[in-house]
């Protein structure tokens, strides 16, 4: 099986709620394929952040699992340091089939106020075979107490069993009815290889218009490298350079660095906007991260932010 490209993180709808950013786990990269945040079963991964003020190291935020008996993540909970305790804040809930695929996903928010979890999303996805061929995705409405249809996706493979089509439908509550919204097609250079494009399409008048696509570039072992993104301009029918997306890694395979840069019109050229560096253990678990934003004005990178990781309360 090739190596898929994530489309989840690329795709942006106000019409889907996201959980604040900051409760999610820092201990990943953007698009890392591999993200190294398991820490071998370990139940607490603790983060700390850097403290420019102090000159220290202070607790930012730790991530609580729960495995079954075959070591699958059943509960993720996220809390974060407030007033030197630790406080609520996400709680994510897995279910899995017989196969031990990931069949519900649950997120929850911790309400202060009442002191439970409140539901917040729901993903469930279906599959055929060992395949994934649809996912769910539902909002918790309060005053009625149910789960609301927002967004699914529709996932087709080609003969060789990758997938090249998603559609993304969102729910009409007026109808009732499922409407297209997104569509994302992955085109490869031969059976052997990841996509190297992938053309997003809306839909609109009844069919599909091309909007925008994102060309990939992979390593030998087939780790995504760079990612350009273009915008579709009917009125000049050409693609416009707009973001692009480079990654580095190590010799073990490793993402050692996340560099994104928008295309500068002006200069005609690719400008500098954020930077992640990462640093791994010998058995490949993220220690530290670091995040940049690129200063135009001094023509450096800014620190926006420095983490470490650690099954210690201390470090």
């Amino acid at each position: 099986m090739k190596t898929i490209v994530k489309l989840i993180g690329v795709i942006v709808l106000s019409a889907f709620m996201v959980v604040n950013v900051n409760a999610q786990p820092k201990s990943e990269i953007p698009d890392d394929s591999k993200p190294k945040m398991n820490w071998s079963g370990a139940d607490t991964l603790y983060t700390f952040q850097f403290n420019a003020n102090t000159n220290s190291w202070i607790f930012y935020q730790r991530e609580i699992r729960r495995f079954d008996a075959k070591q699958n993540p059943t509960e993720n909970f996220v809390q974060t340091w407030k007033n030197n305790s630790w406080s609520n804040y996400l709680r994510i809930n897995y279910t899995y089939d017989e196969k031990g695929l990931e069949v519900e996903e649950i997120t929850q928010e911790w309400d202060a106020s009442t002191k439970n979890w409140v539901n917040a999303q729901l993903k469930t996805t279906s599959y055929k075979g060992r395949q994934k061929e649809e996912v769910l995705f539902q909002q918790w409405k309060k005053p009625t107490e149910e789960w609301f249809n927002v967004m699914k996706y529709l996932i087709k493979y080609n003969n060789n069993g990758d997938k090249n089509t998603v559609i993304i439908s969102l729910y009409n509550g007026v109808t009732k009815n499922w409407d297209n919204h997104k569509k994302y097609a992955m085109e490869f250079e031969n059976p052997y290889s990841p996509p190297s494009v992938v053309v997003a399409s809306s839909w609109s008048n009844g069919s599909w218009n091309t909007e925008g696509k994102y060309e990939i570039a992979y390593n030998w072992r087939g780790d995504k490298t760079e990612e350009i993104r273009y915008t579709w301009n009917k009125g000049k029918k050409q693609w416009l350079e707009g973001v692009l997306h480079e990654m580095i890694y190590d010799k073990s395979g490793n993402q050692t660095a996340f560099v994104e840069k928008k295309f500068d019109y002006t200069s005609s050229k690719w400008v500098n906007f954020n930077k992640i560096d990462a640093q791994y253990n010998e058995d490949g678990y993220m220690t530290e991260k670091t995040e940049y934003v690129w200063n135009r004005s001094t023509q450096q990178w800014d620190v926006a932010g420095q983490f470490k990781f650690t099954t210690d309360t201390e470090i």
